[in-house]
């Protein structure tokens, strides 16, 4: 179940995978690259419904303020992305692949 939480967890810190596992958990799985087992798969799709979309999506939203107000200005953070956060986006995630290229650039000079 470790990589469930994983899962959840980048969600949390990550709003564009955390868009795309709302809207298509199994797709954003693939996209990502996560490999789940089985049993989380199907806790997945428990946990992961259309009917409970707008509870979740409020939920991480939540959490994601909590953990930019705890942790935001040491990891040069903004209220609307932390690029520091979250899984290494998959290559056809361009956009999200130079926001880390950028913020290395920063951190190393």
């Amino acid at each position: 179940m470790d990589l469930l939480a994983t899962v959840i967890g980048n969600a949390v810190a990550d709003p564009e995978f955390r868009a795309r596992l709302l809207d298509d958990p199994r797709g954003a799985l693939d996209e990502w690259g996560f490999r789940l087992t089985k049993g989380e798969v199907r806790m997945l799709d428990v946990i992961f419904t259309s009917d409970k979309k707008k509870v979740l999506m409020d939920k991480f939203d939540e959490l994601q303020d909590a953990l930019l107000h705890g942790l935001g200005k040491e990891l040069m953070c903004n209220v609307v992305r932390c690029p520091g956060f979250g899984c290494y986006p998959p290559l056809s995630r361009h956009e999200l692949r130079k926001e880390l290229d950028e913020l290395r650039l920063k951190l190393v000079g």
